[in-house]
């Protein structure tokens, strides 16, 4: 299994053995808010939504873990959104690991990992989510276009390599 590592951190590609953690994750606050109820409630739900996931060739998640005791505290994505040129990078963490540094961190390996492969990278994001904001300019994201979906004003971010 492939694994990237930062000083701190391990990413590794998600798998069932994530339900329960995944349906934390997608249950958080932060997650219905800025990203979207996934209605994912049991870990038989959860476990579908991660075989839908991980059968779906447009999708990449990876978990987030620490690398003292591989707790893990979050998700990086990697999405081929319909509506998009190009894929988009994505991070969820749950709350009490948020503040920490790690979606920075984590999306700042996820990002050298995957523009290997890719020219650029997009970000989306619902323009009050203030903490996204922030992280994706600290990456070097510029903001592209703003754009309305699901009647919420969104932002898109580009990178270039």
């Amino acid at each position: 299994m492939q694994i990237i590592q930062t000083n701190r951190l391990l990413l590794r590609p998600i798998s069932l053995d994530d339900a329960d953690f995944i349906m934390n994750l997608i249950n958080c606050q932060g997650f219905i808010r800025y990203i979207g109820d996934r209605k994912v409630r049991t870990r038989d739900q959860a476990i579908d939504y991660l075989q839908n996931m991980l059968g779906n060739p447009d999708i990449t998640y990876w978990a987030i873990e620490t690398k003292l005791g591989q707790v893990p505290v979050g998700v990086v994505t990697w999405v081929q959104r319909d509506f998009l040129p190009s894929p988009d990078l994505g991070y969820a963490l749950l709350p009490e690991y948020e503040g920490n540094g790690y979606a920075f961190e984590a999306s700042e390996a996820w990002l050298a990992y995957q523009l290997k492969t890719h020219k650029s990278a997009l970000a989306i994001c619902r323009a009050d989510n203030l903490a996204s904001i922030k992280l994706l300019l600290k990456l070097n994201f510029v903001r592209e276009e703003i754009f309305e979906k699901e009647g919420h004003e969104m932002h898109r971010y580009c990178l270039h390599s």
